[in-house]
């Protein structure tokens, strides 16, 4: 596909993620309302505009990527400073103290003094800052981060893909991901790839547990073929990952009290959960035999202009399995492909809501199944759909067994 010329202001709606972190860090710190309204409208224009601004298929031509990677940096930056300024909450509401003199550090620098602001901070204060540090975090390591953890010739990419991880405990993703994934999706041995008739909660108390196995074996696997003949050395990320998100508990903690550190875990666990519900649908009831090579048709592709602007492309899924060091700006629609039916965040509500999220992919996966799947993946494919709990889906694997049988792919 031949590549369309750019303007400048084409890079203006991949920015929103950085104003998140923006808006985030000043909402925590300054306990603005205003600011705070902004962050709101912000979030609802995402939802709002996805569906009214359509799809875009057309390839570009980027004169100045390197603005996205700066973009990324700096997002980078703001997820560290919205932790620091819930630090600086929490810590307030636990000993009235000012943490690392950050409120005298911001008054030197703008004459705003802070802590006024946040004298009358209750529950719900600290129920904001910490959906805002969450979702600012989670955004962080799965989005922004997910692309960081990609470009492994840059170490400070990497080094800001794992710092953002290990703040919402995350920091297996930049092991299991691109080592684990990229390599295992559409089988059963990949944590994201979520059964047909699955759950959202069902999918995520599947493959919790899965996604650690998966990164210690990349790791274990690793060592080995570098002539290490022990897993439990300095030399495996994992272990160092962990160790550090060890070292941020107890920072949390030591800084912020129970109070503090009850917060934290909500927030970890709604950025773990947020994953899971934005992974689900990556993937679901998309078969793949293990021996076969990973192509556009096992993923769930969504061109929509706000997702991917949002995301940093990653609805342009098929391509990027296809070429995963390929730039998020670069990424090919592939419509040839499955598609969503609407953009990400309509799909991941509606996901949450099983007999809407049936009714959608059932017709989906029939057609999947017939128009996409190869002759291996015809066999696990009706296999999956008598095994899904679904009628329509049982209905379907009984015609399925039928031709299978004629076509000499399965015995009778």
């Amino acid at each position: 596909m031949e590549k369309k010329q750019t303007s400048l202001w084409m890079y203006l709606p991949y920015c929103v993620p950085m104003l998140v972190a923006v808006f985030g860090a000043q909402l925590v710190f300054f306990n603005s309302s205003v600011v705070g309204y902004g962050f709101l409208l912000l979030l609802a224009a995402v939802i709002i505009l996805e569906p009214l601004l359509g799809n875009d298929d057309d390839m570009w031509e980027w004169k100045y990527p390197n603005v996205f990677v700066g973009m990324m940096y700096l997002y980078a930056i703001g997820t560290f400073a919205t932790f620091a300024g819930f630090l600086w909450v929490m810590g307030y509401a636990h000993n009235g103290g000012d943490l690392f003199n950050m409120a005298a550090a911001i008054q030197a620098i703008s004459g705003i003094d802070i802590i006024p602001l946040h004298a009358d901070d209750g529950i719900l204060d600290y129920a904001v800052a910490t959906l805002i540090m969450g979702i600012t975090v989670s955004i962080g390591t799965v989005s922004i981060g997910h692309e960081l953890c990609h470009r492994t010739h840059e170490p400070l990419s990497i080094f800001f893909a794992r710092a953002m991880g290990t703040l919402g405990l995350f920091s297996y993703y930049a092991v299991e991901h691109p080592f684990g994934h990229h390599l295992t999706a559409g089988t059963p041995k990949d944590s994201s790839t979520a059964l047909r008739g699955e759950s959202v909660a069902q999918f995520a108390k599947r493959t919790f547990k899965q996604d650690y196995q998966i990164a210690w074996e990349i790791e274990a696997n690793r060592l080995d073929a570098l002539g290490y003949d022990d897993a439990w050395s300095i030399h495996n990320r994992l272990l160092r990952g962990y160790a550090a998100e060890i070292a941020v508990v107890i920072a949390v903690a030591a800084t912020t009290g129970f109070l503090g550190l009850f917060f934290f875990s909500l927030a970890v666990l709604n950025g773990h959960w947020s994953y899971k519900l934005g992974v689900y649908g990556q993937h679901y009831g998309i078969t793949r035999a293990p021996d076969e090579r990973l192509t556009i048709h096992h993923s769930w592709g969504c061109t929509n202009r706000v997702t991917n602007w949002f995301v940093d492309g990653i609805g342009r899924h098929a391509d990027h399995h296809e070429v995963p060091e390929r730039e998020f700006w670069n990424l090919e629609a592939h419509i040839e492909g499955p598609q969503f039916e609407k953009g990400y965040f309509a799909s991941m509500a509606m996901a949450s809501i099983p007999s809407r999220w049936n009714k959608v992919m059932v017709p989906k996966l029939i057609e999947w199944d017939e128009k996409y799947a190869s002759p291996k993946e015809k066999v696990l494919a009706m296999e999956a759909n008598e095994a899904s709990g679904i009628p329509e889906l049982i209905a379907h694997a009984k015609k399925q067994r039928v031709e299978l049988t004629e076509a000499g792919l399965i015995a009778a």
